[in-house]
């Protein structure tokens, strides 16, 4: 029996995202050399965007895993397997019996793997002596350990793992393009894993944060966590876009939207507090602040997704109304 662990894999939260954790074991990995706001980009991550309609805390999380994330690494020349499910379907052992063999021979290769342990973590080792798995959450300093027998079995009823294989060679240029068509989709495009009684995505994300604010039905502390993590995202998107416009100078009117959009964000985050002192007087004052940011980010954001529409119009319209890669 063998013990392996992966050094030096970390996890560093900023976006609180499944990027972060891409980042960090590809870029160990030697296989993604840029900053992580470029993987976002390039991913198309940044440019996602749905909220719970009572803005609950997982409005970042609630997409289609398998889809986003495969599409994910295929943009940027990794080839990857995964799998997920439900923990409390009669065939969850045994797809947990696999997942267990599938993380361990990941590692044995050198890598580390993606996990959903109610955020997206970083397996970087196992101890099979023990049966535990090590991984890294980007909140604690030491490597925290998995009992084989509890991977998958989460607080939320969810199970989610993405390994990585090889690499391929990529043109940075295309991919950006590509990155902007997705943008665009993902504005458009309504997720279909997500109820739309309950969910908002894209351009209708704003009009739903922005009927919750005004109504005074969200969940504060809900509300808190998705717009500090949208925050992060939306910067990403505001620095990529300012770096991918050295491959691709015409970009530069879509950066200074991104950059706008970024700068309203950051004002959003200022007034956060709001959110832990509803009972005051001037709470109300602060909510309608809050929503004329929004309204603000709106504008902005279309702005940016017009101008990216007028460059890739006739790439877009090629593909008719299959845009998505999915």
């Amino acid at each position: 029996m063998k013990q392996v662990i992966v050094h030096p894999l970390r996890l560093n939260m900023e976006s609180y995202s499944f990027t972060d954790a891409m980042y960090g074991i590809l870029s160990e990995k030697g296989w993604f050399s840029l900053p992580k706001y470029m993987l976002s980009g390039m991913t198309a991550a940044c440019f996602r965007f749905s909220v719970h309609r009572k803005l609950h805390r997982d409005s970042t999380t609630a997409y289609n895993w398998m889809a986003e994330h495969l599409v994910a690494a295929d943009l940027v020349g990794i080839t990857a397997s995964q799998c997920a499910g439900f923990n409390f379907a009669p065939t969850f052992p045994l797809y947990q019996r696999h997942a267990v063999l599938d993380i361990k021979s990941s590692i044995d290769r050198s890598t580390g793997a993606v996990l959903w342990k109610d955020q997206f973590v970083i397996v970087n080792g196992y101890n099979d002596n023990e049966e535990v798995f090590y991984y890294t959450d980007g909140h604690a300093v030491a490597y925290q350990e998995l009992p084989f027998c509890e991977l998958g079995r989460n607080d939320s009823p969810y199970w989610y793992y993405q390994v990585y294989e090889d690499q391929l060679e990529i043109d940075v240029l295309q991919v950006i393009k590509e990155s902007f068509i997705q943008a665009v989709f993902k504005w458009e495009t309504h997720d279909l894993m997500l109820p739309e009684s309950e969910y908002a995505c894209g351009l209708k994300a704003y009009d739903a944060i922005v009927e919750a604010l005004r109504a005074g039905d969200y969940d504060a502390a809900g509300a808190h966590t998705t717009f500090n993590v949208y925050a992060a995202v939306k910067k990403d998107a505001a620095r990529y876009t300012e770096e991918a416009r050295t491959y691709w100078p015409a970009l530069d009117i879509v950066a200074v939207h991104y950059t706008l959009l970024a700068t309203i964000f950051d004002e959003i985050l200022k007034r956060l507090d709001v959110f832990e002192m509803s009972t005051l007087p001037h709470a109300q004052l602060q909510i309608n602040k809050l929503i004329e940011l929004f309204q603000d980010a709106k504008i902005a954001e279309t702005s940016a997704i017009q101008s990216i529409q007028t460059l890739l119009q006739e790439p877009i319209a090629n593909r008719f109304h299959d845009i998505g890669l999915r």
